[in-house]
């Protein structure tokens, strides 16, 4: 859709962070942002090198800054700098064209 706005991270967990205490907070943020007007979808996908990519979808610049600065989020995100992740990077990209989708009978 013309004007979405994509995120593409890639955020690197820290030796001895607690995955279990991770994967936790990570359920509890899908459960806010999928209810978010204007969140579209979030999936993973890993490469045969092991990078593993997330893409997030948004329908609007407006849908993201709501996520952005949700207020749970925004302690989440501290509390993921500063226990949880060694490296990573988030790019925030919006779509300028689409085609598709497409179907061959």
């Amino acid at each position: 859709m013309i004007g979405e706005v994509i995120v593409i991270g890639d955020l690197q967990l820290r030796d001895g962070a607690s995955v279990d205490e991770h994967d936790r907070l990570g359920a509890r943020m899908y459960d806010i942002v999928s209810r978010l007007p204007g969140f579209v979808s979030v999936k993973s996908f890993k490469a045969d090198d092991g990078e593993e990519l997330t893409v997030f979808r948004f329908a609007s610049e407006e849908a993201l800054e709501a996520w952005r600065t949700h207020p749970e989020h925004v302690e989440t995100m501290k509390r993921g700098h500063a226990e949880f992740y060694a490296s990573g990077f988030l790019q925030i990209c919006k779509v300028i064209r689409e085609v598709g989708p497409f179907e061959h009978a």
